[in-house]
């Protein structure tokens, strides 16, 4: 098994050596083997280990404690001080209804990157579909108490914008759109894909560039089949869960 992965670390990849190493050291806190509160094995002891050079370890360490996940203490070695199973707070709700509910215990607060009124991009809804060109288009990054949690682009179709203009201005907009036309949404699609996050999701984010984010787009429809709201939002893969009722 060392072995195995000593020849992995030295595998061709475009990730620098000491963020391989970073990625497996959290893997292994992932997992629950080093609980908060334990010791984690000496620099030379994981140099031996993953077969890396001490400035490997090093840089490796330096990263999960910028995190918040180790403390290093001269003399008495490093210990874990961050629980990473708790990073997955953020439940990625599969229905409607508890997706408003979940939106509206968040308490969210959101920074503004754009708005305007522009044509609704024909890669969101696929298909080639025939779209107008009219609709209100809203970037925001969301917080819970000052940290990013996820990144939307949302449209709205313009008629129903302008009834609501200030509501969807200042809220969340799924929930004005609930709360304000729920009688005219008929269908609704949500599909989630995994991408690396690009230097605009990073900064925003508060995450690496190339570090896994969850792309969900949104499609809601009215009784004519029209694009009433469509939405693509990034969410930190680190932050999130999902949970399905399988129902054998």
């Amino acid at each position: 098994m060392e072995n195995k992965i000593k020849l992995a670390l030295k595998q061709q990849s475009r990730l620098p050596l000491s963020l391989k190493m970073k990625y497996m050291l959290r893997a292994r806190l992932e997992r629950g083997e080093w609980p908060v509160g334990t010791q984690i094995p000496t620099l030379l002891e994981l140099v031996s280990e993953y077969g890396v050079s001490r400035a490997t370890i090093r840089a490796a360490l330096d990263e999960l404690e910028q995190e918040g996940l180790i403390e290093r203490t001269r003399g008495k070695g490093t210990y874990v001080i961050g629980d990473v199973l708790k990073e997955h707070w953020m439940m990625l709700p599969t229905d409607w209804v508890t997706l408003i509910g979940h939106i509206d215990r968040l308490n969210v607060d959101f920074i503004v990157l754009e708005n305007r009124v522009g044509r609704l991009p024909a890669d969101l809804v696929g298909g080639g579909e025939a779209v107008p060109d009219d609709y209100w288009h809203t970037t925001r990054v969301n917080l819970i108490k000052g940290v990013p949690y996820s990144m939307s682009s949302a449209y709205v179709a313009h008629a129903l914008y302008t009834q609501q203009k200030k509501a969807f201005e200042q809220e969340p907009v799924l929930l004005v759109l609930d709360r304000a036309y729920k009688p005219l949404l008929v269908s609704a699609r949500q599909t989630l894909t995994v991408r690396a996050a690009d230097a605009t999701a990073s900064r925003h984010l508060k995450v690496e560039i190339g570090s896994p984010v969850v792309r969900v787009v949104r499609v809601v429809r009215d009784a004519q089949d029209s694009v009433v709201y469509c939405a693509e939002v990034l969410y930190p893969a680190r932050h999130l869960y999902i949970e399905n009722d399988l129902r054998p």
